[in-house]
C-alpha cells in the first residue's frame, strides 16, 4: 500500500472522489507498493482501483487516455540501504559530527532507474529483477568495479560471489539498458583485472552501453580503513594510454568507443580535455565524464550571444575546485575577460574539510570558501558564483550551510549555476544589459 498526499485539483482522481488520506492497495488487482509500481500500473485506459480509506475498502472504475494521469501525488520512495562494505566508500570517508544524512550508504535499484544513482546489484533478489525487466526500469547504473570475483569481494568487502554476470546477462536479456562504472583503484582492480572486467562486460554490448573508468577519491578522514592509495601523474597518463588503444579496437569491433574515462584522468595528467567525438552520446556526464567537453561546448554556442561590453564596472568572484581552475581559465574565463568593464576574479578553494586530495568542485563546503574568500570579499566584487552540485536537494552544503549563510557571511550575493551554464549566462545577460 502506498498513501495519497495530495489530489491534483480538476484531475479525473478528483472528480471521482479520491482523497488525501487516502491508501492505494491494488491497481488492476496489482500490488501497490511505491510510486514505480503506482505509474506502471496507472498507463492503461481502463483502470481499477481498490482504496483504504479508513476501515473501508472502495473500487474506482476510471477509463481514460492511455497514460494519461489521474492527478495523484504519492508518498515519496524510501531509499533502500546498503549493505556492502566497499573499501574506497566515501561515506566511511566523512569526518565525524555532520548530518545523518550523510553517514547514509543507498542501493536502490529503483532511484538508479529514477535518478541515475549507481548501484551494486549485490543484494539484489530474483523477484527484483524480474520487476526490473517487467516493468521496463530501463536504463540502470550499475557499480561493477571488477568481475574477477575475489577481486571484486574485496572491493565490495562481501564473503560471498554475488553473480554479478548472471543478473547483467539477465537484465541484458530482458531488454534493460545498462551502464557500468569502475572506479579504479591502483594495484587492486588495473592490470590483468581491469582487462577482464573489460572483457566480461564488452560480450553484453549493445545491452550494456558504456563503461565509465573513474579514478578513486581518498580523504583525509580515511582512519582505521583499507590501505588505498591515489594514482601517481604516470599511472595516470599510462591510463589514458592504454585504454585508447583498446577503445580504438572496441570502435573497430562495436561502431562505439565502449569505455571512457573521467574528466578527472585527463585534468591530473595535464592532458587537454578531449573533443565532442571522444564520449558518443555522453552516457555518463553526471559521473564526471565529458562535463568539460560539454561545459566548453556549451560556452562556445551560447557565448556570441552576449554583448561584449557591460555599462558599467563589474566584478565577479567565481569560485570552483583546484582541479576544474585551469581549464576554467583556459577554456571560459579567458574568453569572458573580452568583454568591456567584466572582471573575474577565478578562486580555486582548497579543500580543507576533505583533504586537499579532494580537488572537485562539487565537494567544497560552505566553511572553506567562506575562509577563503572572507578577505577576498572586503577587497570588492559585485556577485560569488558558486560551481553546480554543492548543494544537496534540500539546499545545504555538505558541512550543513546553507547559501544564505554564506551570503550573510561574504556580505556578498551568491549564486550557484547550473550546467550546461545556462544560469551563469542568465546571470552574465542580466549584468551586460544593464
Amino acid at each position: 500500500m502506498i498513501d495519497i498526499l495530495s489530489i491534483d485539483q480538476g484531475s479525473i482522481a478528483q472528480k471521482i472522489g479520491i482523497k488525501p488520506g487516502d491508501l492505494i492497495i491494488k491497481i488492476n488487482n496489482h500490488d501497490i507498493n511505491d510510486k514505480i509500481d503506482y505509474r506502471f500500473y496507472s498507463t492503461e485506459e481502463n483502470i481499477e482501483i481498490l482504496i483504504k480509506r479508513g476501515d473501508e475498502n472502495i473500487i474506482f472504475d476510471i477509463e481514460k487516455e492511455y497514460d494519461e494521469n489521474i492527478g495523484l501525488e504519492l508518498r515519496e520512495l524510501k531509499l533502500k540501504a546498503c549493505g556492502n562494505n566497499c573499501i574506497f566508500c566515501f561515506v566511511y570517508q566523512n569526518p565525524k559530527g555532520m548530518r545523518k544524512e550523510v553517514y547514509f550508504k543507498d542501493e536502490d535499484y529503483r532511484f538508479s532507474f529514477l535518478y541515475g544513482h549507481y548501484v551494486t546489484l549485490t543484494t539484489v533478489a530474483e523477484d527484483e529483477l524480474e520487476r526490473i525487466v517487467r516493468q521496463r526500469l530501463s536504463p540502470l547504473y550499475i557499480s561493477v568495479h571488477a568481475t574477477e570475483k575475489e577481486t571484486r569481494k574485496l572491493l565490495m568487502g562481501s564473503r560471498q560471489d554475488d553473480r554479478l554476470l548472471e543478473k547483467i546477462e539477465y537484465l541484458v536479456k530482458g531488454g534493460i539498458e545498462l551502464h557500468a562504472q569502475i572506479v579504479l583503484c591502483p594495484g587492486l582492480n588495473d592490470g590483468k583485472v581491469f582487462d577482464q572486467t573489460i572483457a566480461d562486460l564488452r560480450q553484453f554490448y549493445p545491452g550494456l552501453k558504456s563503461i565509465a573508468i573513474v579514478p578513486v577519491g581518498l580523504t583525509r578522514h580515511r582512519h582505521k580503513l583499507y590501505p588505498l592509495r591515489l594514482h601517481t601523474r604516470p599511472e595516470l597518463t599510462a591510463m589514458i594510454e592504454y585504454t585508447e588503444q583498446l577503445r580504438k579496437s572496441l570502435r573497430q569491433e562495436l561502431d562505439t568507443w565502449f569505455i571512457y574515462l573521467a574528466d578527472e584522468f585527463f585534468i591530473k595528467a595535464g592532458r587537454p580535455i578531449p573533443e565532442h567525438d571522444y564520449y558518443d552520446e555522453f552516457y555518463q556526464i553526471e559521473n564526471g565524464v565529458g562535463e568539460f567537453r560539454d561545459m566548453i561546448d556549451n560556452f562556445n554556442r551560447i557565448y556570441p550571444g552576449l554583448k561584449k561590453q557591460t555599462p558599467e564596472p563589474v566584478q565577479i568572484t567565481w569560485v570552483t575546485g583546484v582541479l576544474a581552475a585551469e581549464t576554467l581559465e583556459k577554456y571560459i574565463i579567458d574568453e569572458l575577460l573580452k568583454i568591456d568593464h567584466l572582471m573575474i576574479d577565478l578562486v580555486a578553494v582548497e579543500n580543507e574539510f576533505y583533504g586537499n586530495s579532494i580537488s572537485v568542485s562539487g565537494l567544497l563546503v560552505g566553511q572553506d570558501i567562506y575562509k577563503q574568500l572572507k578577505d577576498r570579499s572586503r577587497s570588492g566584487g559585485d556577485i560569488v558564483l558558486l560551481p553546480p552540485r554543492v548543494l544537496n536537494h534540500d539546499g545545504f552544503f555538505l558541512d550543513n550551510w546553507t547559501v544564505n549563510q554564506l551570503e550573510n557571511s561574504l556580505g556578498k550575493p551568491c549564486h550557484v549555476y547550473q550546467e550546461p551554464l545556462s544560469e551563469l549566462f542568465k546571470v552574465l545577460k542580466r549584468i551586460t544589459a544593464k
